[in-house]
């Protein structure tokens, strides 16, 4: 707990921060350090990720990021979730299209270092609060909402079985690609993601 320890002794000032959020200044202090925070997630992990390696990365005051993260699990959710994809895959109301198109589009997004490496943290982070996973599971569960609505939308139109269990459908359709981007570090391949929606259609069709 040594984050949380500089903390209390530099302060934690929660009463001007918050007050000057809409400061350019303040703006950009945060976009300063958010970025710094996710440059040492990404190429030395999370253990990296502390107001003094931040400080010393951008030349930030320790007491000014304590103030505006006054715990490292505070960074470390803020700096995650910049990092959450634009999922703009329009819907063609066929279940099997839309499954490999947004399928297809997270794969792109995790094979990509950064965004891979941000997905692993998010993953690991998520058991570290008992049951709930705290921020860093809620996350992971935005992440995978689009899939859940076009599972949702097949069920809708009777193209997935209304005793379908969701939870269990996007377990069994994103698992295979994350594995393969995120802890194999390979590229999903177009034939890979037509297997993985091939074999659940046939399962639940």
């Amino acid at each position: 707990m040594l984050y949380s320890a500089n903390m209390a002794r530099h302060g934690k000032g929660h009463g001007s921060h918050h007050s000057r959020r809409g400061d350019p200044r303040v703006a950009r202090t945060r976009e300063v350090v958010l970025e710094a925070a996710r440059t040492l997630l990404v190429e030395e992990g999370p253990d990296a990720v502390t107001a003094l390696r931040v400080s010393e990365a951008t030349g930030v005051a320790r007491t000014t990021i304590y103030r505006h993260w006054p715990d490292r699990d505070d960074l470390l959710r803020d700096a995650l979730a910049v990092e959450e994809p634009d999922h703009h895959v329009p819907p063609t109301g066929d279940t099997r299209r839309d499954l490999e198109a947004m399928l297809t589009h997270m794969a792109d997004r995790l094979g990509r270092r950064r965004g891979a490496r941000v997905m692993a943290v998010a993953i690991e982070r998520s058991g570290y609060r008992g049951e709930s996973g705290g921020p860093h599971r809620e996350m992971v569960r935005r992440r995978m909402e689009p899939l859940r609505k076009i599972i949702e939308a097949g069920v809708a139109r009777g193209d997935l079985p209304e005793t379908l269990d969701v939870d269990d459908a996007v377990a069994q359709l994103a698992g295979p690609a994350f594995f393969q981007a995120v802890f194999m570090r390979r590229k999903v391949a177009p034939e890979f993601i037509s297997a993985v929606v091939d074999g659940f259609m046939r399962v639940h069709t």
